[in-house]
């Protein structure tokens, strides 16, 4: 369980999930005839950038291991849902493979850090002193 544990940093996976879906953000928008700031997929790819990748990194580089994955365990847990709901309506196809299981990792790796049970003590040690 500890090695599974440094495999699965939270930081390093918000990382390589960010490079991942900077990846899948910019790679198709460039064409050959170049990048067009017209074309829906080029706003759709702005989007992305700041709402998914720049948030990523910022969690990765400024908060402390346990917010890191408890952040990493919000985003990336709805997004392989989605994923997986996808793929049991429409069939599975090898595209899917990468986001499946970047973000089952990031989510993964938020689980195993979270201390979540720290938060169930110290809410029940508030709402017992409240009584």
């Amino acid at each position: 369980m500890d090695q599974l544990k440094k495999i699965l940093n939270p930081k390093i996976w918000l990382l390589v999930v960010a490079v991942g879906h900077t990846l899948a953000t910019i790679l198709p928008v460039l064409s050959e005839k170049g990048l067009n700031l017209d074309e829906t997929e080029v706003e759709y790819a702005v989007w992305r950038v700041v709402s998914m990748i720049i948030p990523m990194v910022f969690i990765a580089l400024t908060f402390t291991k346990e917010i890191q994955a408890k952040m990493a365990t919000v985003i990336a847990g709805p997004v392989w849902v989605m994923f997986v709901i996808w793929i049991v309506m429409d069939g599975f196809q090898t595209q899917f493979i990468p986001p499946v299981v970047l973000w089952g990792l990031l989510a993964l790796s938020g689980v195993l850090h979270g201390n979540w049970q720290t938060d169930e003590v110290a809410l029940e040690a508030t709402v017992g002193s409240e009584g």
